[in-house]
């Protein structure tokens, strides 16, 4: 039986279908029997998960309402990336970006260029997805998430050797969370990101409890 603790970045890539890492995360979610999350890491999902949400239905009802008296009859992925480069910035153009390619290979596969009725009728579905379906598949998410206890250890040395290797202090609270699990665990326990400057970190560290370190690159499909 394998067992993992993830990091929230690869649970907000499987919940989210527009999400660039979305087909590595379902590959990770596959591979493990037991997956496992500390009380932060649920936190900052849950905080993510609905500033992502946010972001990203706002910009598909943006979408919709410039599509109403539209500038041409059909568009490409590149009208749709240009009309986000246009209208956002910072996280919120971050999210919108990286939403658009997924987008466009869900609904329209290779077609290159689309009526932006189609488009219309695609924004719809997608809205659909992004709050009912969405929603639903959190609490089935939640359901198959296990707590871990609660760290009361601060690995001060681990954390020092961290924070030289450039990694943020989200990301040392989270590999810490992580190895504290994993030090006590009778079972072999891996970790897993999806962020560079995390895996980096993590993968660099000997002395910490886990089986191995896994990035998006280990997730293939």
């Amino acid at each position: 039986m394998k067992r993992a603790f993830f990091d929230t970045n690869l649970i907000i890539a499987y919940l989210f279908f527009l999400n660039s890492l979305h087909l590595q995360s379902k590959e990770a979610f596959k591979i493990y029997d037991e997956l496992y999350w500390s009380n932060f890491v649920q936190e900052e999902f849950n905080h993510r998960f609905l500033i992502k949400q946010k972001y990203l239905k706002l910009f598909f009802n943006d979408l919709q309402k410039y599509l109403q008296n539209p500038n041409q009859e059909f568009y490409s992925y590149f009208d749709l990336k240009n009309f986000a480069l246009d209208n956002y910035s910072g996280k919120f153009m971050e999210d919108v970006k990286s939403s658009i390619s997924p987008f466009w290979n869900e609904y329209f596969g290779i077609e290159t260029q689309i009526s932006f009725l189609d488009i219309k009728k695609a924004i719809n579905y997608c809205l659909k997805d992004l709050s009912i379906t969405l929603n639903s598949n959190k609490k089935d998410l939640e359901n198959i998430m296990h707590l871990t206890p609660k760290r009361t250890n601060d690995y001060p040395d681990i954390d020092i050797l961290l924070k030289n290797n450039r990694v943020s202090d989200e990301d040392r609270i989270v590999i810490l969370d992580g190895h504290d699990f994993a030090c006590f665990s009778s079972d072999p326990i891996d970790f897993v990101t999806f962020d560079n400057d995390c895996f980096n970190g993590a993968n660099g560290l000997e002395m910490l409890c886990f089986e191995s370190v896994k990035g998006k690159h280990d997730f293939k499909y």
